[in-house]
């Protein structure tokens, strides 16, 4: 697991924008925007407004952070289904066990990787 997917788990991120999440998981890889710049070919101020919110980020773009930066695409985004339906069952579950986040950290991780494999399998062309 890519220590940038781990750190995606985290109730923190989970509630951040893209853009705060693309300058988190940047300065966590101790990149520059200027060294993020260079491996998306994306301006460093398209960057910069992307971080501060000021422009919302295009499929493309995020592809290429994801790609830069070491996760899954749906990582960086906003809203995801999956972490969105894993919320409200911690919502509705509170205060059942005490390992209640740590379970639901790992089926994140592993719906994450199931989607990644579905996505890496179906884009794999035969020989």
């Amino acid at each position: 697991m890519c220590k940038l997917d781990s750190i995606i788990l985290t109730r923190e991120l989970i509630q951040m924008t893209t853009g705060d999440r693309i300058k988190r998981l940047r300065e966590l890889a101790q990149l520059s925007q200027r060294d993020l710049q260079a491996r998306t070919d994306i301006s460093q101020s398209t960057i910069a407004r992307i971080e501060s919110g000021d422009r919302a980020v295009k499929p493309y773009e995020l592809s290429a952070f994801a790609a830069a930066l070491g996760c899954l695409e749906s990582s960086l985004m906003d809203s995801h289904p999956v972490r969105d339906r894993l919320q409200y069952a911690a919502r509705t579950n509170s205060g059942c066990i005490a390992e209640t986040e740590s379970v639901k950290d790992h089926l994140f991780y592993l719906l994450e990787m199931d989607t990644y494999l579905r996505r890496a399998l179906t884009t794999k062309q035969p020989a």
